[in-house]
């Protein structure tokens, strides 16, 4: 047995020296993560404490909940461009309903999480009944939904200060941050749902091939309204950790997070053509746009290179997505 594992070891290293290219897209995500460990542990004596490790995690809990179900949207039909708006426009809502309007907490968060699913829902119905892209339509309803953000609060930042509103970005759970539970209940919770449910794998059978799928009886239509319903609500729920971890509503808020989700989701592996991809792997390419900005920050780099840094992982992520497609082509050939 193990003269066996020795030797497929073996073999498959001598494949990967002939096959860089298969090497970098199966293991690539790997190779950048450790390096990046052991760079920023070199560079700075803080990366290892374990309050810094804590801070990681919390740091990309927003964008790791949001991640899981932009996983799903990519493997079923495209990416959600409106989450990040969707995030600000939680913390709007509860700002104009409690702060500025005197309803009960719960109201606030309630609304803020159906109106997140609402526009989850009218992206859903868009794409579906007009059989248009998902980058399109998700791109206008980002920036109708931005608007809205600023309307709700004249524009200005929301200062909270109702522990009840900052519960989900500041308790702790058994001595553990709320939103590091949060977001690795989603990950689990997602990645169970798309490797053991029906509806998983009926996802990647739309991704994959939507005309196939229809054809094998299944229903295209109302897996991609769930798809963006439960992307919408990730993102709203995510808009309700944000308020509690930075005590403040502020509709500028996220600009980044589509991005930073996609390219998160792109490097784990998932492909834009859809049909493949996993949401354990996009967990690590999670943990990796939050070691980047952790360990500049920590090295002092400004937040310029930062932007930058992510914008090239960006590229990154695009081309180990095209190189996938091509090899996934070369082997049909």
């Amino acid at each position: 047995m193990a003269d066996k594992v020795k030797n497929n070891t073996i073999t498959e290293m001598k494949y990967y020296l002939k096959n860089p290219i298969d090497f970098l897209i199966k293991y690539g995500l790997f190779v950048i993560f450790f390096a990046m460990v052991l760079f920023f542990s070199f560079r700075t004596q803080y990366f290892f404490q374990f309050s810094n490790v804590k801070n990681i995690l919390i740091a990309v809990s927003v964008i790791g909940v949001i991640s899981t179900a932009m996983t799903a949207a990519i493997i079923g039909r495209g990416p959600d461009l409106t989450v990040g708006a969707i995030v600000a426009m939680s913390g709007c809502i509860v700002a104009n309903l409690v702060l500025m309007n005197g309803y009960p907490w719960f109201v606030g968060m309630i609304v803020a999480i159906i109106v997140g699913v609402f526009i989850g829902f009218l992206n859903g119905i868009i794409i579906v009944k007009f059989d248009l892209s998902s980058l399109i339509v998700t791109l206008g309803m980002m920036n109708v939904v931005r608007g809205l953000s600023f309307i709700l609060v004249d524009g200005t930042a929301q200062f909270v200060n109702d522990y009840r509103l900052l519960y989900l970005g500041r308790a702790r759970w058994l001595g553990i941050p709320l939103p590091i539970i949060i977001v690795l209940f989603s990950f689990v919770l997602l990645d169970f749902i798309l490797r053991n449910t029906v509806f998983g794998r009926q996802v990647f059978s739309s991704g994959g091939n939507r005309t196939a799928a229809r054809l094998a009886g299944i229903n295209v239509t109302k897996n991609t309204i769930i798809l963006f319903v439960l992307s919408g609500f990730m993102a709203s729920v995510a808009g309700l950790i944000t308020v509690g971890i930075g005590g403040a509503a502020m509709p500028y808020v996220g600009e980044s997070y589509a991005l930073d989700a996609v390219t998160a989701v792109l490097l784990g592996g998932t492909t834009l053509a859809g049909g493949k991809g996993s949401v354990r792997m996009t967990f690590l390419g999670v943990l990796i746009i939050g070691i980047l900005n952790n360990g500049m920050t920590l090295m002092n780099v400004q937040t310029y290179w930062q932007i930058t840094a992510k914008g090239a992982f960006l590229i990154l992520a695009i081309i180990l997505d095209s190189l996938q497609y091509q090899r996934k082509i070369s082997i049909v050939k």
